[in-house]
């Protein structure tokens, strides 16, 4: 019996399941510390087998070596791809979770920060409370089959040991990450609007009643009045967020468009 093993298939799968790897780390709900780092990379390996077979007639003839120099500079390059695309799709929960210290910090809820223990970090409580919808919205929406589309474009695009400028894509991320701070003050511009007419309103009751302290009364009013327009504007929430999920296609396909 002959066992006949493809080099070319197994130097694939490797490179694309290190780029998946690095993908699956920082994709929501799997970068917490209670998600096993086997896990991990079992759905890497997973997803690698699944779609190397379709990948290796896209890899330049004879590209592929067995000498280790070309093997770590593939893996380089495909961690940094697999970083580029996940930082992609994070700009989303990024912007989710500025606006939610925007709010937290406006309605006066930026002093209970919670400690995270899956971080080992201070979280708003609000700004967790909308990452976990965005998530929630990340799964309803159907953008996570967007995502596995897109790795599967990517390794089209960016094939395992072939040439690309991913300097192009470092700049391109660079630029979209001013997005985030438009897109979080645009979630948050409701209740920011609202509590300062709230703000501006108390300024003039306590010029109108002076005997009126307003650090007694001001701080109930703003949270009651946030907490409720909190409440109202989940439906705009909700519109942003999944635009935002809609357009990500779009912007992953320009960040592979950069790194060729």
């Amino acid at each position: 019996m002959v066992f006949e093993v493809d080099i070319t298939l197994l130097a694939v799968t490797f490179a694309l399941a290190v780029r998946f790897a690095v993908l699956a780390a920082t994709l929501p709900m799997l970068d917490l510390r209670s998600v096993p780092a086997l896990w991990r990379i079992a759905l890497a390996g997973m997803l690698a087998a699944a779609l190397a077979p379709a990948v290796v007639s896209a890899v330049p003839p004879g590209a592929v070596s067995l000498a280790w120099q070309p093997l770590v500079t593939e893996a380089v390059r495909s961690m940094v791809i697999g970083m580029m695309l996940g930082f992609t799709l994070n700009l989303v929960f990024v912007a989710v979770r500025f606006a939610g210290d925007v709010v937290g910090m406006q309605i006066g809820f930026s002093i209970v920060n919670a400690f995270d223990p899956m971080t080992n970090s201070q979280i708003s409580v609000i700004s967790q409370f909308y990452h976990l919808l965005a998530v929630l919205l990340f799964f309803a929406t159907g953008a996570h089959q967007v995502l596995i589309s897109a790795m599967f474009q990517s390794c089209l695009a960016l094939p395992p040991f072939s040439t690309g400028q991913l300097t192009g894509g470092a700049w391109h991320l660079l630029r979209e990450f001013s997005s985030v701070f438009v897109a979080g003050l645009r979630i948050a511009a409701p209740i920011v609007i609202v509590l300062l007419l709230i703000s501006a309103a108390m300024g003039v009751i306590v010029k109108t009643v002076p005997q009126l302290n307003v650090l007694v009364v001001g701080f109930p009013v703003k949270i009651g009045v946030g907490l409720i327009t909190l409440g109202a504007s989940l439906v705009f929430f909700r519109q942003v967020v999944t635009g935002m999920f809609a357009a990500l296609p779009d912007q992953l396909a320009r960040t592979l468009a950069t790194m060729q």
